[in-house]
């Protein structure tokens, strides 16, 4: 779209004045945003045909920024144009999950954002919307942790922390944690046992009670 295009280039332009043009991310819609080959991924990044990435044959491409440019689109992770025209409603229950929750980018598992809350609350709460699906999210892959960054700001609590034992991450299914993309390589002090979301591709860890945005995730 040409009015898609005129961003792009204004903002690659502005990056490169400023000395960050790494940092530059562009958010899609459609694939006509992404360019002749580009297609616009669940995730609203472009991606470009890659034939060292096994499976999808496809990577971020540049404009996707510097955490995410350059790396192998994940799984099967098509072009969210077929479904753009008709967003999944959110006022009213879907697949068993509460009003409220919404699937993102076609995803199977529905989401809904808290605000101002301590992990401990954001616990509880995802859990009473519905004991028996709901928990505190938990990102599975680099496509959910994304996916749960644009349902809420970040940072943002999920569903994973160590206070029954230090350096033991465990999720809210009471499983050890095996996706930890934890910023600079590491998580925090130990005094810092619960885990918030920090961007779409990285996490880290602060003290519980402090109060940040959450993620609730559902199973239908």
């Amino acid at each position: 779209m040409r009015t898609a295009a005129i961003y792009l280039v204004l903002a690659v332009a502005a990056a490169a004045d400023s000395g960050c043009l790494h940092s530059t991310e562009f958010k899609c819609h459609f694939d006509s945003d992404c360019g002749a080959t580009g297609m616009c991924e669940s995730i609203g990044y472009c991606s470009v045909p890659n034939t060292d990435c096994a499976g999808t044959q496809r990577s971020y491409s540049d404009s996707a920024g510097q955490g995410l440019s350059n790396t192998c689109v994940p799984g099967s992770n098509p072009g969210r144009d077929a479904g753009i025209d008709t967003p999944v409603p959110i006022d009213g229950p879907i697949g068993g999950c509460p009003a409220g929750y919404a699937a993102v980018a076609g995803s199977a598992h529905r989401y809904k954002a808290l605000t101002n809350v301590s992990w401990d609350t954001a616990k509880t709460d995802c859990k009473l919307t519905s004991p028996s699906s709901a928990y505190l999210a938990v990102p599975d892959d680099l496509t959910e942790l994304m996916n749960l960054a644009t349902v809420a700001n970040t940072p943002f609590w999920i569903g994973i922390d160590d206070q029954a034992t230090t350096g033991t991450w465990v999720t809210q299914k009471g499983v050890t944690a095996t996706y930890l993309p934890w910023l600079g390589g590491q998580p925090g002090p130990p005094t810092e046992n619960c885990v918030e979301g920090v961007s779409s591709t990285a996490i880290t860890t602060d003290k519980c009670g402090t109060r940040h945005a959450a993620v609730c995730e559902c199973e239908p």
